[in-house]
């Protein structure tokens, strides 16, 4: 049985996500495990009667669109690849402690409100709920990729900034000269509720790797560059993104990487994740980041005898 509430739109290749905090509710797009080849003859789907076996959709869509089909067993495999290396599993104890994290984010997106009236269209209850999602490839799938970021992230350097954006270069110039005066936070709290409040303002706690910084709005690599330069403690002066805003970036922490093993670490990172979880956009980074290292050929596919 599926998951209307987490999945409208089904398991597809992990695509453009919206941030899972403090937004509407999308539908969480992970690379998920490609049918085996044993499952040939299995029926997936009933045409006006007709039964339609796995084997004969699937060479279809090779047929098809070969390029999409061989693009999603990539990403799948990326992640399938760097499950293995790192011997990464899941107890149903962890995957139970996710999905309990997973539906209070989806509560809190949907609101209470929408979130039971969801459950009540479905016919099931919150304890229902938690534990068919924790028994799903769904959850299995999400959970592997969360261990992969999570442990990368103790692997590489991570800055730890708060940023506040402005529209105006002249608002972010008088900002600069009044944290100066009276030390960033303060300046920032001032600014949060004088009479002329920025347009976006200040944002919230940004963790990230030098070379994967946040994207919306982008933090362009000159300015990963200028934080860099920084002691901890310290701030930019006015900052010019190729988004045409203007930021100023305090860098409240620089935390070295660690040359640990997984499995040395796998409790810590578990935790950071039912803490923390990631955000959907941080899923996808790692992917394109991935694929950017990989080289893929594609082939020619053959139109079946009979033109099926």
């Amino acid at each position: 049985m599926g998951h209307p509430i987490l999945l409208p739109a089904g398991l597809a290749l992990l695509a453009a996500c919206a941030s899972g905090r403090g937004e509407s509710p999308r539908p969480l797009e992970i690379p998920s495990s490609p049918a085996r080849l044993e499952h040939g003859d299995e029926i997936v789907a009933i045409l006006n009667g007709e039964p339609l076996p796995w084997r004969l959709v699937a060479e279809k869509m090779l047929e098809l669109d070969l390029k999409s089909a061989v693009d999603q067993y990539v990403r799948w495999r990326l992640v399938e690849d760097r499950r293995r290396t790192l011997g990464i599993d899941h107890t149903p104890d962890e995957l139970r402690r996710r999905a309990e994290v997973y539906a209070r984010q989806m509560r809190q997106q949907m609101g209470e409100e929408a979130f039971r009236a969801q459950m009540e269209r479905e016919g099931t209850t919150l304890e229902a709920w938690i534990s068919r999602l924790a028994g799903s490839r769904f959850l299995s799938d999400l959970l592997t990729l969360d261990k992969i970021l999570r442990y990368n992230s103790l692997l590489e350097d991570q800055l730890e900034t708060d940023r506040l954006v402005f529209v105006e270069e002249g608002e972010a110039a008088t900002f600069v000269e009044a944290a100066r005066t009276k030390g960033f936070d303060r300046a920032a709290e001032e600014l949060e509720k004088g009479e002329r409040r920025p347009t976006l303002g200040r944002l919230p706690r940004e963790i990230f790797g030098p070379a994967t910084p946040p994207a919306n709005p982008i933090l362009d690599d000159w300015i990963v560059e200028a934080l860099l330069k920084l002691k901890p403690g310290e701030f930019t002066g006015v900052e010019h993104s190729r988004s045409n805003l203007h930021y100023v970036v305090l860098l409240r922490n620089l935390r070295k990487g660690r040359g640990v093993r997984y499995d040395e670490v796998k409790g810590e990172v578990l935790e950071g994740i039912l803490a923390d979880p990631p955000a959907n956009p941080e899923y996808r980074r790692w992917i394109d980041r991935e694929l950017a290292k990989c080289r893929v050929e594609y082939g020619e596919r053959k139109p079946a005898p009979g033109g099926r």
